[in-house]
């Protein structure tokens, strides 16, 4: 059974009773928490809650018949996603930025559907939860979340292996395009020419080391030993291609020469903020916090005028330095494997993907038919 969904004329209502409008009128449907078929209940707010309350105390009380015999009473999804935490979490040994992701839908779950009996949850709900819930990006991403749990779900044997898994047989909504647009040249320059001296730098090393904003306000001096730094990809550690040797070239060398100024500071990209305040998870009261360091980006790029006409959802974030650097890249000659390995990817093909979307390319083809050979034969 689906939460449904916070809409006002749903307020009040019994547990699997929904509300809909139809040329002004209220109508009141009931879904049946085994099976998800819908049996109309009239217009009458009142009775259509007394015949849910009715419904309720059999059916779901079934329900928990069918969890008796099988072993799974008691176990809602609350439950379930505690198991998850402690047997696939936990050994999966996340990159920060990655389990703060997971964490956050999770305990969406566990608000929306933590009480609900994980027996009780068929294809239908999830197409319904998901449909009411999220769009675009953020429900492909919660639908794969959830898939994952109800895998977990049957090899415990809270879920029966004859039905299908209820999250990945829904529609996956992964034909659309992407929202945010690419950066230009253009656009990064004025960002630049407006940005403090901190960001500038943070802006400086994205563009020529094609590294993510975790590995830029995490760069320190001390990653720098026998003229190259030493970087590793967050998103992708566990793969030996994620651990990056960059030699200093000149150029690196004059953007961390810049960095260096008044505050002395163990990040080569730091600021001296008003207050002298350990926050939490801080090393040093000079470093960059990644919430705040993409704050200021999107407020600076806002302050050029040349995203005005553009949805904020649309706008470029600071990633996208990263997308047009491996452009610049392509565009100067270099290969696609060299732009690969800096990038830390792990196929050609994602590679690919960060450097499409900047400008149209034209393959070369040949048309060589001889139209003699056709006509004059």
């Amino acid at each position: 059974m689906a939460p449904r969904k916070r809409l006002r004329r749903n307020h009040g209502l019994e547990p699997n009773l929904y509300a809909s409008d139809l040329r002004g009128v209220t109508y009141f449907s009931y879904r049946h928490p085994q099976t998800g078929k819908r049996h109309g209940m009239g217009t009458n707010r009142q009775k259509a809650n007394a015949a849910a309350r009715v419904l309720n105390s059999r059916l779901m009380a079934a329900g928990d018949l069918v969890g008796e015999v099988m072993g799974t009473a008691g176990h809602n999804v609350a439950a379930l996603i505690k198991a998850y935490r402690t047997d696939v979490i936990e050994a999966q040994q996340l990159a920060p930025a990655t389990l703060q992701n997971k964490e956050y839908r999770l305990k969406r779950f566990e608000k929306d559907l933590g009480r609900l009996a994980v027996l009780d949850i068929d294809v239908r709900a999830v197409a319904e939860y998901l449909s009411d819930n999220f769009k675009r990006d953020s429900y492909v991403k919660h639908r794969g979340a959830l898939a994952d749990l109800f895998r977990f779900a049957k090899t415990k044997g809270w879920y029966p292996s004859e039905r299908d898994n209820p999250a990945e047989v829904t529609y996956s909504k992964t034909d659309y395009g992407k929202d945010r647009q690419r950066m230009n040249l253009d656009q990064y320059r004025a960002i630049h020419a407006i940005a403090p001296h901190w960001m500038q730098i943070a802006m400086e090393l994205a563009i020529v080391t094609l590294q993510g904003r975790h590995e830029v306000i995490h760069l320190k001096y001390a990653d720098e030993t026998d003229g190259a730094l030493y970087i590793t990809r967050q998103k992708t550690k566990k793969n030996e291609w994620a651990h990056l040797r960059i030699p200093v070239t000149p150029e690196i060398r004059d953007i961390i020469s810049r960095s260096r100024d008044v505050v002395a500071s163990p990040f080569v990209v730091h600021r001296a903020p008003t207050r002298r305040v350990r926050a939490g998870g801080r090393e040093h009261w000079t470093q960059l916090m990644a919430n705040n360091f993409t704050e200021q980006f999107r407020t600076l790029r806002d302050q050029t005028g040349l995203f005005d006409d553009m949805p904020k959802e649309q706008r470029p974030t600071f990633h996208e330095i990263r997308s047009l650097g491996s452009w610049l890249y392509e565009k100067a000659g270099y290969s696609q494997g060299y732009v690969q390995a800096l990038m830390a990817h792990s196929d050609e093909k994602m590679t690919a993907y960060y450097q499409a979307g900047h400008e149209q390319k034209w393959m070369t083809v040949a048309a060589e038919l001889s139209l003699k050979s056709i006509l004059y034969k």
